[in-house]
């Protein structure tokens, strides 16, 4: 992945952005140099490189077992880990996948609505399906209770041989893990370690995108790679670069990211990247609050940001390298629209014009931004992305003041459930 700063220079001077690589280096230093076996080791750093072949063997075992048996793999999860998943489906093979292809892969839990539910009930009414249950805690309310809606509907359907259709991706001695053992269902561990249930190099991530025709292996592959390029101890690593420019906005009170997509399939992986920097910032200090912005649907509110003199936001612009077919500006001889004069052009000449516009306009108006350039869509770029956007995302962390991937206490979620025992009592 390609990082560029020159459009932040405006806003952060070059001297300010060198006056942190100190830090970068500590920080990075502080997240590999815990040792193997200790509570606090970042075994989730060298993760791709550490997956066994025998897990790469059972995940695509599963894989071929859901392809063989199921038109439906239902992914119960919340967590990271299955957003993750969620974001590399939708960028690889667009967000209307499930419309196009089968077996169709759908993420559910972290809901209440009983509307949602009665609508995948009666999705699944007529289909057949597999389950994988992700929870790296396995004490998430939403997933849980539409967990037990699954394995129920499964148990009437399927009757004994439900148990060989329900996957299990979770942290040993969870109550999840307890279960899975118990009932019989198929168990990948996640790893213990701090922000190894939060990876997408886990069972719990990369099974659904086997599912979905994405090889794991090669997704590992590219990760691998990225893990020398990114141990780079200079400004020349993308991970360092992009980690430092969003510290320093974040200190001089710009914590509020806006990830501009002008492919909307990326949207989940915004949310996934707003998950992520939420649950690893759990300190104190300058936060930095991630948003989606989707163009140019979107342009009108960020030119109206940026023309109010927004100060508290800078734009991360996130792109892959275009697709070989190219697709036309229709020719319309009444030229309603006034856009006449792009006939001839495709829908890739729009887009780079707006990106450059967005550029210079928002540039002239004081707004920073980054441009992420991830080159070509294969399985193996998105390894390497999201290995680069892990590592950049713990190093912001630690950058702007926060412990190093803790998981805070989830005291609502405590609350409520107390609450909801005591009334029943």
């Amino acid at each position: 992945m390609n990082v560029d700063i020159s459009n932040m220079w405006g806003a952060v001077s070059l001297p300010e952005l060198l006056g942190r690589e100190k830090a970068v280096f500590d920080a990075h230093l502080r997240l590999v140099s815990h040792q193997q076996g200790g509570e606090d080791f970042h075994g989730w750093l060298s993760r791709p490189d550490s997956v066994q072949a025998r897990l790469i063997h059972g995940i695509r075992r599963a894989a071929d077992q859901v392809l063989d048996d199921s038109d439906v793999l239902v992914v119960c999860g919340a967590c990271p880990t299955a957003a993750a998943a969620r974001a590399a489906i939708e960028a690889y093979h667009g967000r209307e996948r499930n419309l196009l292809h089968t077996p169709q892969v759908f993420f559910v839990g972290g809901s209440l609505s009983s509307r949602q539910w009665l609508e995948l009930s009666q999705l699944l009414e007529e289909r057949s399906y597999c389950l994988l249950l992700v929870s790296p805690h396995g004490e998430e309310p939403g997933d849980n209770i539409t967990a037990r809606g699954l394995r129920w509907l499964m148990e009437r359907k399927y009757g004994g041989q439900a148990k060989n259709r329900i996957f299990v991706s979770t942290l040993v001695g969870s109550p999840l893990h307890r279960m899975g053992q118990e009932e019989g269902y198929e168990l990948f561990p996640m790893p213990r370690e701090l922000g190894g249930s939060s990876t997408i190099f886990t069972a719990g991530a990369l099974l659904p995108m086997a599912v979905a025709g994405i090889d794991p292996l090669a997704v590992l592959e590219g990760a691998v790679e990225t893990v020398a390029a990114t141990d780079v101890r200079a400004f020349e690593n993308p991970a360092w670069l992009y980690a430092a420019a969003r510290a320093v906005l974040a200190g001089k009170g710009r914590n509020r990211e806006i990830l501009c997509c002008f492919d909307h399939s990326l949207e989940a992986l915004g949310r996934w990247w707003r998950q992520l920097t939420w649950l690893w910032q759990t300190g104190r200090g300058q936060p930095i609050a991630p948003e989606t912005a989707l163009l140019p649907g979107d342009l009108p509110v960020l030119d109206a940001m940026a023309a109010e003199g927004e100060g508290a936001i800078f734009e991360t612009v996130l792109r892959f390298a275009p697709i070989a077919k190219k697709v036309p500006v229709e020719m319309d001889w009444k030229d309603y629209d006034g856009l006449g004069f792009l006939s001839g052009r495709n829908w890739e000449d729009v887009e780079q014009g707006l990106t450059q516009a967005l550029f210079e306009t928002h540039s002239m108006a004081g707004v920073p931004l980054v441009e992420l350039d991830a080159g070509d869509l294969t399985a193996e770029a998105l390894g390497a992305m999201f290995r680069l956007l892990e590592l950049s995302n713990a190093l912001s962390a630690l950058l702007c003041g926060y412990p190093p991937l803790e998981r805070p206490g989830d005291r609502v979620r405590q609350a409520a459930i107390a609450g909801l025992r005591q009334a029943e009592t």
